[in-house]
């Protein structure tokens, strides 16, 4: 069992690199979560997200992308590259929505309710302990 004092010293850093367009960002942490929220985001992008040497993946992770719809989203990792996490819209008779799949199993339906689009990233992705996680998006309203 975790005292609180060694729970305290659990390290979450995680290390944000754009591999794609111009892509900024600013870690926000609360408890057990991360949220990578971008300032700048290219309409077609892709970007690293590491874990350095030491420090643990946190419970979850969020992306959030200022964008008021996705074409599409797919994220691995460098432990398998074959099941991507994709997260895309959907446009039916009641409303619209954004669908998560993982291993091609459903994982999610989020009602679509901002400007902006919150992705959670399945733990299933960080089970195996990788070292990075590749992202990948674009803007359905690119230039």
């Amino acid at each position: 069992m975790i005292s609180c004092k060694e729970k305290e010293k659990i390290d979450t850093t995680l290390h944000f690199e754009s591999i794609k367009g111009l892509n900024e960002v600013k870690m926000i942490d609360s408890l057990d979560e991360k949220v990578v929220e971008f300032s700048k985001v290219a309409d077609i992008g892709k970007a690293i997200i590491r874990r350095p040497q030491g420090s643990v993946w946190p419970e979850k992770i969020i992306l959030r992308l200022p964008f008021t719809r996705l074409e599409g989203f797919k994220g691995y990792t460098d432990l398998d590259k074959q099941h991507m996490f994709e997260h895309f819209h959907s446009s039916g008779a009641t409303k619209n929505q954004y669908i998560s799949t993982y291993k091609d199993i459903l994982v999610k339906k989020v009602a679509k309710l901002s400007d902006f689009i919150n992705i959670e990233l399945p733990k299933e992705m960080l089970e195996d302990n990788p070292k990075v996680i590749y992202i990948e998006w674009v803007n359905v309203y690119r230039n």
